[in-house]
């Protein structure tokens, strides 16, 4: 390619005076971020004064996240989330990201992921043993609080003396993911400045979920010991003679909690929704879980023969993708399939529109497990299907995610069918990910209760 080949980024059209495509963003950001597929590989977008470099093209978003040196960890989104996680793992760049995924990746070695599988087997002994038959259940609350009891179990041992008020939890971490969102979508970075109901709600949120990990951090430092829970890796981990500060934990626990927590809950929500509404999905599910378990909640062993239980979360993670727009900062001026991106520029992609791209998904709005099979997933063009991210970014609670994911709904399929209240549909939130307004159901009995 010759430098007369390199080629400047077009601004996508729709911008306003002064906000750019500021609105268009804030009203619609997952239909806008589809819309550009439809235009060039990369294109600019205008949010204020401030131009943002879209990467549309599957291959070259994945050579992007592949090379940190040039793609760093920065952009609209991710400085807002820094403002709330810190340095956590997944803001992290350069050699503190290196160092901290290697500190952190014993965690979720296999071993300890058999160790928390077994605890998520028992939550959903527990959890889904207590139903009753044609009693309506809020499945959205009901697995909201399934996923934090199972992170904060994973992550802080019950002899711990640590006891976390999950409805308390839940709702603050609710309302900090929606200012989050509020603050993302605000290119001038004045509204969350302004002394508002909601600002104040947020700040008392933020303030409610620090003081409950401060707290637990220094419960743990003042016994330091391996309590066989992820906080005990964290706290006794040493790159050399250095342990994690307390902030860095704090950090670390913060991201774990709230964002692992909120995009699982999400993700099962979606799942029993989809399954509800396909009668062809759920006969299978229930069939596959019958085999498997004959009534009983999934162990970890059970996995490998849970294949059409995994396409049906593979396939909720795309239709019902939980992050619609990441972004990141060129530390340098670069090129990227031929066009010139100049230094310190903001970089966003869309899984979202990924997963939606006609052109990448055959029929991207039909809900089909079996688009996941092993020879049809091999036609899925590389980088269109990232739900964990890529690279050295990858999500390292994936393995955990899936795993909790997976026993979870095939536990429900193996003793319930749910049933949608009649006049409910449930729909998105307007969030950063893509939480169900609400899910009433009506849990069926199929087996009786066996353990």
């Amino acid at each position: 390619m010759t430098v007369t080949d390199v080629l400047t980024p077009a601004i996508a059209p729709g911008a306003v005076p002064v906000l750019g495509h500021a609105l268009l963003m804030k009203r619609a950001p997952r239909e806008f971020l589809l819309s550009l597929q439809d235009t060039d590989p990369v294109i600019g977008i205008r949010l204020g004064r401030q131009t943002v470099y879209v990467i549309n093209d599957p291959g070259l978003i994945r050579s992007a996240l592949r090379d940190p040196d040039t793609f760093g960890k920065g952009g609209p989104i991710t400085e807002r989330f820094r403002a709330m996680f810190g340095n956590g793992l997944g803001i992290s760049d350069g050699e503190l990201h290196r160092r901290q995924r290697a500190l952190m990746q014993p965690a979720f070695s296999h071993s300890r992921i058999v160790g928390y599988a077994a605890q998520i087997t028992e939550q959903a002994r527990t959890r889904f043993g207590g139903w009753q038959d044609g009693v309506e259940v809020a499945v959205h609350q009901e697995l909201a609080d399934l996923a934090l009891i199972n992170l904060t179990r994973a992550m802080f041992a019950a002899d711990g003396g640590v006891e976390v008020d999950a409805d308390r939890f839940r709702e603050a971490t609710a309302t900090v993911l929606n200012g989050l969102y509020r603050r993302v979508m605000d290119p001038t970075g004045v509204l969350a400045r302004l002394p508002t109901p909601a600002n104040r709600r947020y700040r008392a949120a933020e303030a409610h979920l620090r003081g409950v990990i401060d707290g637990v951090v220094a419960a743990y430092r003042a016994a330091p010991e391996d309590r066989g829970d992820l906080l005990s890796i964290l706290m006794l981990a040493r790159d050399g003679q250095a342990t994690m500060s307390d902030r860095q934990v704090h950090d670390e626990v913060m991201t774990i909690l709230i964002a692992g927590a909120e995009s699982i809950a999400n993700t099962l929500a979606w799942a029993c929704h989809e399954v509800a509404a396909h009668p062809e999905v759920e006969a299978r599910l229930c069939a596959e879980a019958d085999r498997v378990l004959a009534g009983r909640a999934a162990e970890y062993i059970d996995l490998a023969s849970l294949g059409y239980t995994k396409q049906v979360i593979s396939e909720t993670l795309r239709l019902r993708t939980q992050g619609w727009a990441l972004s990141r900062t060129t530390t340098r001026e670069t090129t990227i399939g031929g066009y010139r991106i100049p230094a310190n520029a903001a970089i966003m992609y869309s899984p979202h529109a990924l997963n939606h791209n006609p052109a990448l998904h055959r029929d991207p709005g039909v809900f089909n497990p079996d688009r996941w099979e092993v020879g049809a997933a091999r036609a899925v063009p590389r980088g269109a299907y990232i739900p964990f991210g890529t690279g050295n970014h990858t999500c390292i609670g994936e393995p955990f995610a899936l795993t909790e994911m997976t026993l979870t709904l095939a536990s429900i399929a193996s003793r319930w069918r749910l049933e949608p209240v009649p006049g409910h549909t449930p729909r998105p939130k307007v969030a950063l990910t893509m939480p169900v307004d609400a899910l009433p159901m009506i849990p069926r009995r199929r087996f009786p209760a066996t353990g």
